[in-house]
């Protein structure tokens, strides 16, 4: 594997962790959910009852405790990697460091399926259903945003892309 190849992996993964780590504080779009007695939260949407607020908070703070190590894990793999990218390192010791931080990720990815599985079965179906709904509804707000193509711009993909063949 090429050493640019290794450098866009290793972004990748530094990019990537993030993005779990905020999933598991309550992104943007998912507020209240991880604090159900929180103002504004879904304690009030869903009409949860007083059983379901302390068995949500009791799945928060074990799922917390949880993932904390493995947070840990991960900002010490890719410290790690940073410093073997600007050591210059070998292209093995950069490939064995992005294998553990991989490893590191899909525990995480594992802790927060157990989660939000956990979490599931607190709910009612009609809870369940309004859940649903509201996601749909934030995902439909986000349709024509094109966020995730801010860093694109100039750039062609598709048909527009094929070299034009002069006759």
């Amino acid at each position: 594997m090429s050493r640019k190849a290794l450098l866009a992996a290793a972004l990748t993964l530094v990019v990537g962790s993030p993005m779990a780590w905020a999933q598991d504080r309550g992104a943007p779009g998912q507020e209240g959910i991880h604090e159900p007695g929180g103002p504004g939260g879904m304690a009030e949407k869903l009409d949860l009852t007083a059983d379901q607020q302390a068995k949500l908070k009791a799945i928060g703070a074990a799922h917390q405790a949880e993932a904390k190590p493995l947070h840990e894990q991960a900002k010490e793999r890719i410290k790690e990697l940073k410093a073997l990218v600007a050591s210059k390192a070998g292209d093995a010791a950069i490939t064995a460091k992005l294998a553990e931080l991989k490893t590191v990720r899909e525990a995480m990815q594992a802790l927060q399926k157990k989660f939000m599985e956990q979490r599931e079965q607190v709910f009612t179906p009609e809870q369940r259903a309004q859940i649903a709904l509201r996601r749909g509804e934030k995902m439909g707000d986000r349709k024509g945003d094109k966020a995730g193509m801010k860093g694109m711009k100039g750039m062609k993909c598709g048909k527009d892309t094929a070299p034009e063949s002069k006759k």
